[in-house]
């Protein structure tokens, strides 16, 4: 380790495809290598996006073994001690859920001088019995880093939470070079988990609503989940087999997004939405609902659209109104990709992590 730099620990709980994941990476690869020595973990080690850590350089290792049961989370908290204390580890970021569980409780043991522990959700779909276990790690914790205003005011921990939006990479995305030919139809998508939260049941009834008067326009939902044999069955339900098409997990969401004409996100729970944020960055016409963290990103009829949560005939008229006035869906594109390109870019948000760092570290006189 050169002189000068600090040692911090990056622990999430996975590298799938997802906005959590996404933001672990662009910090771990991020993070100033002139300051900081990184290392990276997550509980396992998997996924798509490892893939992008690898390209830079940047290795991780599983901590996790595979359950939280005594049996196994105990030695697992145990290993993580070893670690903290063998490389000197001065501060740890957990950044999810179950590393908050694992993550938290090991710095403490291993006397690490600074431990940020992360909500970046709103808390409200899980169990009682996580929420209890969740609330006690944030407790634990030195700090908590959330990504919205609206799940500050969930933690409500005084003087010991930090605010920092997510981050987009503003050069991977922005509008296409060219302009699509839309003599075929307008289409209209999202990128999402499939999960009951986002929405998508909403967003496929919304379709059907919006074909009636306009057939030729079709919609595209990104994303993998639990969700897709119900969604495949509305699809089959509602006739929409050419209107609807399910597209599956991209690589390439930059890629996905400049194929659209019209973003939806139909969320019922949202915290920071990194879909959204890439939507807005790429210049396309937003509709959300206003939930959560939201109405914070999208100022409604000055960025995008916002909407009553699980109401298919107000998701399906704002898509209209964006359909049928392509001067306002133009202007709210490109004032949604300057309100992202001003405030939200990944270099502000690295900015930001790295001054929460000095500042807890300093707090400790390390």
């Amino acid at each position: 380790m050169s002189v000068g730099r600090r040692s911090v620990l990056l622990l999430g709980d996975s590298l799938r495809a997802g906005g959590t994941e996404g933001q672990f990476v662009e910090v771990a690869c991020g993070l100033d290598r002139a300051r900081w020595d990184v290392h990276v973990s997550c509980l396992r080690a998997e996924g798509p996006l490892r893939a992008r850590l690898e390209a830079a350089g940047v290795g991780a290792w599983s901590c996790g073994r595979g359950s939280l049961k005594p049996s196994r989370f105990l030695p697992a908290v145990w290993g993580l001690v070893r670690y903290l204390r063998v490389h000197g580890i001065r501060l740890v970021h957990c950044f999810d859920f179950y590393s908050n569980i694992l993550g938290v409780p090991a710095g403490r043991l291993a006397r690490v001088p600074v431990s940020i522990a992360s909500q970046r959700d709103l808390g409200d779909l899980r169990t009682p019995g996580q929420q209890r276990v969740h609330r006690a790690a944030l407790r634990l914790a030195d700090h908590v880093l959330v990504n919205s205003e609206a799940v500050a005011d969930r933690v409500r921990l005084n003087g010991r939470v930090a605010v920092i939006p997510n981050g987009v990479d503003l050069a991977r995305f922005g509008p296409a070079p060219t302009s699509r030919l839309r003599s075929a139809g307008m289409t209209v998508g999202t990128l999402s988990h499939l999960r009951p939260e986002k929405g998508l049941v909403d967003l496929v009834q919304a379709a059907a609503i919006v074909r009636r008067s306009h057939p030729q326009h079709r919609f595209v939902l990104w994303g993998e989940g639990p969700l897709r044999p119900r969604l495949e069955e509305l699809v089959r339900q509602l006739g929409l087999g050419g209107t609807v098409e399910l597209r599956g997990t991209t690589t390439e969401p930059e890629v996905a997004l400049r194929q659209l004409d019209i973003f939806v996100l139909p969320s019922v729970s949202e915290a920071c939405s990194n879909a959204l944020l890439q939507a807005m960055a790429t210049g396309l016409p937003v509709v959300a609902t206003r939930v959560g963290g939201n109405p914070l990103l999208v100022a409604d009829e000055t960025t995008g659209l916002l909407v009553p949560p699980a109401q298919p005939a107000e998701l399906a008229k704002a898509i209209l109104r964006l359909i049928e006035a392509p001067a306002l869906a133009t202007a709210l594109g490109a004032r949604a990709r300057q309100r992202v390109r001003e405030e939200f870019g990944v270099d502000r948000m690295l900015a930001r992590v790295q001054a929460l760092y000095d500042r807890l570290l300093a707090e400790v006189g390390s």
